[in-house]
C-alpha cells in the first residue's frame, strides 16, 4: 500500500477522534442522524465538484483566453471558492436537513459538514498523489505536512460552511457570497507565492504564506467558536468547560496549555492556580 493512503488513513482517524466528537459532545440541539447524514452526503462531493464541475469550467476558460492568459492565472484563483462552497450546501437538498438547521445548532450542523467535506478532500488529494510515480515509495511517515494539512482544512471547511449557514434563513445568497469570498482570501497568498508577485522572492512568499496560514487558521478558529457559542472561546469548542480540582469554580478552558495526552496541565482563572485536569470535550 502507498504511504499516503496510511497517512490518509491516520489523518482520518485523528480528524474523526477530534472534530466528530466534537460534533457528537456538542450541547446544541439537532437530530443526530440528521447530523449524521449531512456529513455522509459531503464525503464524495469534493471530487464531484472537482471532476464535473470544476475541470470543464478549466477546460471551457483554456479554450477561450489560452492556457498562458493572464487572465485565465487570475481566474483559476475563484475555482476552489465557486465549486466548493456550493457542493457543501448540498445537504439542504433534503427538507429535514434543511427544516433541522436553526440559528442555536448551525455551527453543529457546519463542523460535521465541513469535517465530511475535508475527509473526502484528503481521500481525493491522497489518490492523486499515490498515482504519481514519485511518491511510490515514499514511508506514511514522510507526509506530516500532509497530515497537518488536512487536519488544519477540516476546521476551515467548517468555518467556510458556517458563514452560509449563519444566513440560511436570512440573506442566504449574501452568506453563500461570504463563504466564497473568506475561501477565496485564505487561497490567495498562495496564488501570490506560486506567482512570485512584486518579484519579492521564494524566501519571502514562503515565509509570509506560513505566517498567514497561522494568522488565517486562529482566525477560522475564533470566528468558527463564535458561530457555537455566540462568543469567541475557541479553548472551549476543543475542552469544554472546566471544573477546578482546588477551588470548584467553573470556568472556560482555555486553547494554550500544557497538553499531554489524556491530561492537560493549565490555570484556573479564578484561583489561579496550575492544576492537571482530564482532557474531554
Amino acid at each position: 500500500m502507498p504511504g499516503i493512503y496510511i497517512a490518509a488513513i491516520l489523518t482520518t482517524a485523528i480528524a474523526l477522534a477530534i472534530f466528530g466528537t466534537i460534533v457528537r459532545k456538542l450541547k446544541l440541539p439537532a437530530n443526530p442522524r440528521l447530523l449524521l447524514l449531512a456529513f455522509l452526503i459531503v464525503l464524495p462531493l469534493e471530487p464531484a465538484s472537482f471532476y464535473f464541475v470544476r475541470v470543464p469550467l478549466d477546460h471551457l476558460l483554456t479554450s477561450l483566453l489560452g492556457r498562458d492568459s493572464a487572465i485565465l492565472h487570475w481566474l483559476v484563483t475563484f475555482y476552489a471558492p465557486l465549486t466548493e462552497e456550493p457542493a457543501k450546501l448540498v445537504p439542504l437538498l433534503v427538507p429535514a436537513i434543511r427544516r433541522d438547521i436553526s440559528r442555536v445548532n448551525f455551527g453543529r450542523y457546519a463542523l460535521a459538514i465541513g469535517l465530511g467535506f475535508a475527509i473526502g478532500e484528503m481521500w481525493f488529494i491522497a489518490e492523486i498523489i499515490a498515482r504519481n510515480p514519485k511518491f511510490a515509495e515514499t514511508p506514511f511517515y514522510f507526509f506530516g505536512g500532509y497530515l497537518s494539512e488536512r487536519l488544519m482544512v477540516c476546521l476551515l471547511h467548517s468555518a467556510f460552511v458556517g458563514v452560509a449557514l449563519a444566513c440560511l434563513r436570512n440573506r442566504f445568497v449574501l452568506g453563500v457570497a461570504g463563504a466564497m469570498a473568506l475561501h477565496w482570501l485564505g487561497n490567495f497568498p498562495i496564488f501570490l507565492m506560486a506567482s512570485n508577485a512584486f518579484g519579492l522572492g521564494a524566501t519571502f512568499w514562503a515565509i509570509a504564506v506560513q505566517v498567514w496560514i497561522i494568522v488565517y487558521f486562529v482566525g477560522a478558529l475564533a470566528l468558527l467558536s463564535y458561530f457555537v457559542f455566540g462568543k469567541v472561546k475557541p479553548g472551549l469548542l476543543f475542552y469544554g468547560r472546566r471544573k477546578c480540582p482546588e477551588c470548584g469554580a467553573e470556568y472556560d478552558a482555555s486553547l494554550f496549555a500544557a497538553n499531554l495526552g489524556a491530561t492537560r496541565y493549565e490555570r484556573c482563572p479564578h484561583c489561579r492556580h496550575w492544576h492537571f485536569v482530564k482532557t474531554s470535550v
